[in-house]
């Protein structure tokens, strides 16, 4: 591939719980001079906290009451909790009473949750008020903040330029998309690409089908209220997902005064996982036979969690009131996208995650940049998805990617602080050379270079299209989500720099022509299950809050006595086993359920035959020791 143009163009925007010095900056081609590059103002704002200074909630009502569903009753009931927390609009003066504030029902969403604005932005001890007095209410099954996520991509200041997709070809670092492609291109398969929405460019508009816009924040007026201008096309929801761009000139007060050029992130997300291949031009693509399907709920600053979950609803199926239903629902989607706050506390989230892995569509979502536990982070921490972590050239854990025990596997997200040379400190893809608001398509067209983990999430969604699409072909069902996870988890690279037990990024890199390979053949649960050697401990074991692990060994016939153990780490794991069929949480042999991660079973006189032991996650756990002996 000839490298016959080069600009620098550094942006960047905010993300929560930054406690490193996670600014995004991207690399573009343009012409044939390297300019120098501009200094950029950084933003790395702490760890969310309960405020919400967007004003907006999420309560999610018990369908058994179906009077406390309408509009009215919904209001009245957020505005006696807003009372009771003695939250007011306008304080008392000498001449007149305090005015309480007023909530109002804004909108349903499609996994059953109410969306309610307040009439003035509440800061974080009125935010926990107001949210203790609605879950005192028992027909609340829960209330959150209305949160916002941002891009999870980070961009440094190295602008190098040589071989452009070290990513897919490197033999340590990369994922091994040329062998993979013998076996399959991704044919058939839809991915969603729940971002920013997509620019015209003439490497990714063949490979497109049409998709949707979901920021519902436009800068409307309403009930004496102006939202912020949050989508930058004037207007709401509607079907037109071209992203107008999201850059900050310091006027948007909702973004903290934030200055930097649009991201196009969600076109470089794109153009990772389907970029038209084969036609001389940019870049390929993950999945090149693949279409995507662009979905867009980050505007300028970010998106809020009820436009996301929604957008992701319509994605993979399901029906959002309001909107058409979507022609060409997505079998993958990719969410390079987060939040600082668990997914407990973000529960409208993982409804929209069960929702769409109960309609079979594998949700695959970057693990973030701060350095930190991926568990404190949303989707990144939820139960179902594929998060995944980000590794450089040199075949390490990025000095930025999050880690533990929620992050499933990991891929190429670049590391430009690496020392690497050239253009392999990033990840190049799509993108436009306008620094505001975009050029049309092909003098606007030109390739970016960018870190994070929003660049390694959609190697992966690309590998699993390429998996579905195998499968189908070669005469099997689609793989299920759970199924495609157990995949990706068993047939990944070691790492070649190994990363510490206490920053585990997965359980090594995706290997595409692995996962692919395997599809082809068909797969079942058990065939992924880890063998276990008698007497022989098996450490640094891991899983997810709510997911599970699964080991397979042998007994012969004579045993009197099989010891099964795990032991060590952190976290919270229980135990099940069976002979010779999978143990489930409420079908199994034996199990044990005791606090922490000392679990022990003893099987008198076992009968021959194979066992699977299955270690679910309570909560999240790390460097487990699992042993079975006889």
């Amino acid at each position: 591939m000839k490298l016959i143009q080069h600009m620098a163009l550094l942006g960047l925007i905010g993300g929560v719980a930054a406690t490193t010095d996670a600014a995004e900056v991207s690399q573009a081609v343009k012409s044939s001079t390297k300019a120098a590059p501009r200094s950029v103002m950084r933003y790395t704002p702490d760890r969310a906290p309960v405020q919400n200074r967007f004003n907006r909630f999420i309560v999610k009502y018990r369908t058994a009451n179906g009077a406390r569903r309408t509009t009215a009753a919904m209001e009245q009931l957020a505005n006696a909790a807003a009372k009771g927390a003695g939250l007011v609009q306008v304080a008392a003066t000498a001449r007149s009473a305090a005015k309480p504030l007023q909530m109002r029902h804004v909108r349903r969403m499609a996994a059953g949750g109410e969306v309610l604005s307040s009439s003035r932005p509440l800061d974080a001890a009125e935010t926990s008020a107001l949210l203790a007095r609605l879950r005192q209410d028992p027909d609340v099954v829960y209330a959150q903040p209305d949160y916002f996520k941002y891009r999870q991509d980070v961009i440094p200041n190295d602008p190098r330029f040589a071989d452009l997709q070290w990513d897919y070809t490197d033999p340590v670092a990369g994922l091994g998309a040329p062998a993979a492609w013998e076996g399959s291109t991704g044919t058939g398969v839809v991915v969603a690409v729940i971002d920013t929405g997509y620019v015209d460019h003439r490497d990714l508009a063949a490979n497109m089908v049409p998709g949707y816009d979901f920021i519902s924040w436009y800068g409307q007026t309403e009930d004496g209220q102006l939202y912020p201008d949050v989508a930058a096309d004037g207007d709401g929801r509607d079907a037109d997902a071209h992203d107008p761009g999201d850059f900050l000139d310091g006027s948007e007060a909702f973004c903290n005064g934030m200055v930097s050029d649009s991201s196009w992130h969600g076109t470089h997300v794109a153009g990772t996982v389907a970029a038209v291949t084969n036609n001389a031009i940019g870049v390929a693509g993950v999945a090149y036979g693949a279409k995507v399907q662009p979905v867009r709920v980050l505007g300028k600053c970010g998106g809020l969690t009820s436009d996301i979950a929604d957008g992701l609803t319509w994605a993979s199926g399901g029906s959002v009131p309001g909107v058409p239903a979507n022609p060409t629902p997505a079998e993958v989607v990719n969410m390079s996208l987060g939040g600082g706050y668990r997914c407990e506390e973000d529960p409208a989230t993982q409804d929209a995650i069960n929702g769409a892995l109960s309609r079979g569509t594998t949700v695959v979502v970057a693990a973030g940049n701060n350095n930190m536990n991926a568990e404190n982070f949303s989707p990144a921490g939820c139960s179902g998805v594929i998060t995944v972590g980000a590794t450089g050239i040199d075949g390490g854990r990025s000095y930025f990617s999050n880690y533990g025990p929620a992050v499933t596997l990991s891929a190429p997200g670049g590391n430009a602080t690496s020392g690497s040379d050239g253009d392999t400190a990033w990840i190049w893809s799509l993108g436009n050379s306008s620094r505001t608001t975009p050029v049309a398509s092909p003098a606007g067209d030109v390739l970016r270079g960018m870190i994070g983990t929003s660049m390694a999430s959609p190697h992966v969604a690309g590998v699993v299209a390429l998996m579905q699409s195998a499968s189908v072909a070669a005469g099997h069902a689609p793989l299920t989500p759970a199924l495609v996870k157990a995949v990706l988890r068993a047939k990944t690279k070691p790492f070649a720099i190994v990363p510490p037990v206490s920053q585990q990024v997965g359980t090594g890199i995706v290997d595409a022509p692995a996962a692919v390979a395997v599809a082809i053949a068909g797969v079942r649960e058990e065939d992924l299950a880890t063998p276990l050697i008698n007497r022989a401990p098996l450490p640094s074991q891991g899983v997810a809050a709510g997911e599970s692990a699964l080991y397979r060994f042998t007994v012969p016939a004579g045993v009197r006595s099989l010891n099964l153990r795990s032991y060590g780490g952190t976290g919270d794991v229980s135990l099940y086993v069976a002979r010779n069929v999978l143990p489930t949480t409420t079908s199994y042999l034996m199990s044990s359920a005791r606090l922490g991660n000392a679990e022990a079973m003893v099987l008198s006189n076992p009968a021959a035959g194979t066992y699977y032991l299955r270690m679910v996650g309570v909560a999240a756990a790390s460097n487990v020791t699992v042993l079975a002996s006889y």
